[in-house]
């Protein structure tokens, strides 16, 4: 173990907690005690739990909202809308999302942040989908629909490794065409 915890240490802990033991395991004392540090240590880099909670959640926050957004620029070309389709359909982490949605429910600082992401994804989306189907009146509507089947997923699939995940995303890639988009691409 290094001899310096850094800001950046508290946070990977604290996703990982909240990943593996849920928002219960986010007090200073499960934190001081996994860390094996101690308190003053927590308060040098956080003032309570609740800037510990604003900057996990922020870090969160700029990872998912960053990639959202720059997957759905408008100035991708035609070639790599597919991917980005398939990325942002089956590229979220079930069990610390599962767990930041339970955290969320108690924690209003986390609902916000919580709220601002899913509005960027479906947000992406759905530019996503109006560039490959621009025969969809409301793309935003499919990609709302698309990101309830992957927040439910969350809650009712086993995890990543669910065989029934793969039948999720046939649908949804039907839906959005996906599979003809690749092949005309292809084709050329």
């Amino acid at each position: 173990m290094s001899s310096r915890f850094k800001r950046e240490h508290w946070l990977d802990l604290g996703a990982r907690l909240l990943t593996e033991e849920g928002p219960a395991a986010l007090t200073i004392e499960r934190l001081t005690t996994a860390a094996q540090r101690t308190r003053g240590s927590f308060y040098h880099h956080f003032g309570d739990r609740d800037a510990f909670l604003r900057a996990l959640m922020g870090r969160w926050r700029e990872q998912e909202v960053d990639v959202a957004r720059q997957s759905s620029a408008p100035e991708r070309e035609a070639q790599s809308w597919p991917g980005l389709m398939r990325e942002s359909l089956g590229d979220a982490d079930f069990r610390l999302e599962r767990e930041i949605r339970r955290l969320a429910a108690s924690e209003p600082l986390v609902r916000e942040i919580l709220d601002e992401v899913d509005r960027a994804r479906i947000e992406g989306a759905a530019c996503i989908i109006a560039h490959m189907r621009p025969d969809l009146k409301d793309p935003l509507s499919l990609a709302f629909v698309l990101h309830c089947a992957l927040v439910g997923g969350q809650w009712l699939l086993q995890g990543p490794d669910d065989p029934r995940i793969a039948a999720i995303l046939n649908i949804a890639h039907r839906l959005v065409d996906l599979e003809e988009k690749e092949r005309a691409l292809a084709e050329g």
